[in-house]
């Protein structure tokens, strides 16, 4: 998949799709970090299959695994980045980690960055079993399965073989059903692909879920998280497909309104009451320098009042495109950034807005006349 021009293009970085429902690490390798309030279930989760036993050990132990996750998840993304892919940022969550790309690896590209996660556990565990074995530490494997003392470096190398290899299960979303996916986008199409990883992965899905009901509820939940992903995942790739070769011009509103720099917020929000539009460019003259959405509007009326001005709550730093760049890369970095318009300029000056809501639009129309007429070239 090819890189977009960095030309004319302003990521807003914070803004994040974890947003307020996760807390930020630090970063690693220019990438955030970044952990999910449902992080903190964990917690009694410990205590639940300890039997109440938990012990500072016990969560040292579980937190040394989520470390394992976290190295898991920047395998994918440092591999990503080798390829010139943008990762946004890494979440974990109770459940695993995720890592958030800007932009999806094309074929090949995809099967390295999903082989590479997997990978990065067996090299842990091979790390700590070849330490265990030169200083004699190397216990039967009997004997650290079923006692909950002692034996912690080598329950962490075989947790991290049991990552690895549960994640190459071909249960699209994870890694192992990216495999399959790249490994099929060889032979056919990517959507088609896509939709036959996406219905083996809710295959396995279901078979995970109805596992789980007889020996853990975790299954229920991993179950519950891949079904949803692959519908989710093949749903995106055939909208990608609708717009396969469309170009912004074709889905950019032309007729919008702006806002100076020196409006108010209550201005703003008789705008907002006046149109449809959700997202107003802030104007300087006839310069750009930055979008109010409505969400920040209303922020910014409930903290400080009408009276204060857009500038203050606006996004400085926003999505660009031009007329003639792809309509599908543009949809991948909105989706990669959760930004809901990109400002469209041509020779420096602002022609258009395109918006998630008018790009599902045009969508649905595309979908419409594929339907009725299946020849993608008259569409």
């Amino acid at each position: 998949m090819s890189v977009p021009p960095e030309k004319d293009r302003h990521t807003a970085q914070h803004v994040t799709p974890g947003g307020a429902w996760t807390l930020s690490l630090g970063t690693v390798a220019g990438i955030p970090i970044r952990i999910h309030f449902t992080f903190l279930l964990l917690l009694p989760w410990i205590a639940f299959v300890s039997n109440g036993n938990m012990t500072f050990i016990t969560i040292i132990y579980v937190l040394g695994l989520f470390s394992c996750v976290l190295l898991h998840e920047l395998g994918h993304s440092i591999v990503a980045q080798k390829f010139g892919l943008k990762v946004n940022e890494i979440v974990l969550y109770p459940i695993g980690g995720v890592a958030r790309m800007e932009e999806l690896p094309a074929k090949m590209q995809e099967l390295i960055v999903a082989l590479a996660g997997p990978a990065v556990n067996v090299v842990i565990a091979a790390i700590i079993l070849t330490v265990l074995t030169a200083f004699g530490k190397l216990a039967p494997w009997s004997a650290t399965l079923y006692t909950t003392n002692g034996f912690w470096w080598q329950k962490v190398a075989g947790a991290n073989i049991v990552l690895a290899l549960f994640n190459l299960i071909p249960a699209f979303p994870m890694d192992g059903g990216r495999v399959l996916r790249a490994i099929l986008a060889m032979r056919m199409g990517q959507v088609r692909a896509t939709d036959i990883a996406a219905s083996v992965g809710q295959f396995l899905a279901i078979v995970f879920g109805f596992v789980g009901i007889f020996e853990s509820p975790m299954l229920i939940i991993i179950a519950f998280f891949i079904y949803l992903g692959a519908g989710q995942e093949a749903a995106m790739y055939r909208g990608k497909a609708l717009v396969e070769g469309v170009k912004v011009a074709e889905a950019m509103i032309t007729d919008f309104k702006v806002l100076p720099v020196g409006a108010t917020l209550q201005q703003a929000a008789e705008l907002l009451l006046q149109t449809s539009q959700q997202d107003f460019p802030v104007m300087m003259d006839r310069q750009v320098i930055g979008v109010l959405s409505r969400q920040n509007l209303l922020r910014g009326i409930s903290n400080i009042g009408g009276d204060g001005y857009v500038a203050g709550v606006m996004d400085r730093e926003y999505l660009t495109a031009t007329p003639e760049d792809s309509l599908s890369d543009l949809a991948a970095k909105m989706s990669g950034t959760q930004n809901t318009c990109a400002m469209v300029m041509y020779q420096g000056n602002l022609v258009g807005i395109v918006t998630m809501e008018n790009m599902a639009e045009l969508l649905v129309l595309r979908k419409l006349m594929q339907k009725n007429n299946p020849n993608p070239h008259n569409v």
